[in-house]
């Protein structure tokens, strides 16, 4: 009888060892999650602010309001404050991280290799960040942002662009029951089209 039972608790003692292997592999696996990193937008806007600010590069402006254009001159100064407001939407800070997911593709139109970030919410400010590659030489060409953020009864909508080494642009449309205003600033240190 117990050469009958010794196959039985044998068989038993594997099935339940490897069971608890597997449950030490998939903790393993989510203990990797955090360590999983999002495209390093800000380090790249933040290299391009720092080359602004190392090279004197003539900088002017386009602020186009309810559709009625203005340019100038741009301190170094006045870039900054305009910079650096990208730096706030950093996809590898662990709260904004855990709050996105990322999906790509590649975009034969644009000749694109495509980074997507949207929200896991509804209620996120973030609704979406676009970062293109150049498809041959994988380097940055654009990013793309857009923001929804509510203040009492207006609704401010902004699409930001950063393009790599060139350009950026920052526009918001402040939407309320009564009202509508937009207003854009084009920023240039290296780009001959806008």
């Amino acid at each position: 009888m117990n050469k009958i039972y010794a196959p039985l608790i044998l068989a038993l003692v594997l099935i339940i060892s490897s069971c608890k292997s597997k449950n030490t592999d998939v903790e393993t696996a989510d203990a990797g999650l955090d360590t999983v990193h999002n495209f390093p937008v800000v380090d790249f806007i933040q290299n391009d602010i720092n080359d602004v600010k190392k090279v004197p590069y003539f900088i002017y402006k386009i602020t186009t309001l309810n559709k009625k254009k203005d340019s100038s001159n741009l301190s170094i100064d006045e870039f900054g404050k305009y910079a650096e407001y990208f730096l706030t939407f950093d996809i590898n800070k662990a709260s904004i991280k855990k709050t996105l997911k990322e999906s790509s593709f590649n975009d034969q139109t644009t000749k694109s290799n495509t980074l997507v970030y949207t929200p896991l919410t509804t209620d996120n400010e973030i609704r979406n960040i676009t970062v293109l590659l150049d498809q041959s030489t994988n380097s940055l060409k654009n990013i793309f942002f857009q923001i929804v953020k509510q203040s009492k009864d207006t609704t401010i909508i902004e699409h930001l662009q950063w393009k790599a080494k060139k350009s950026f642009r920052i526009t918001r449309i402040k939407q309320t029951k009564n009202y509508d205003s937009e207003e854009s600033n084009y920023i240039s240190w290296n780009d001959v089209t806008n």
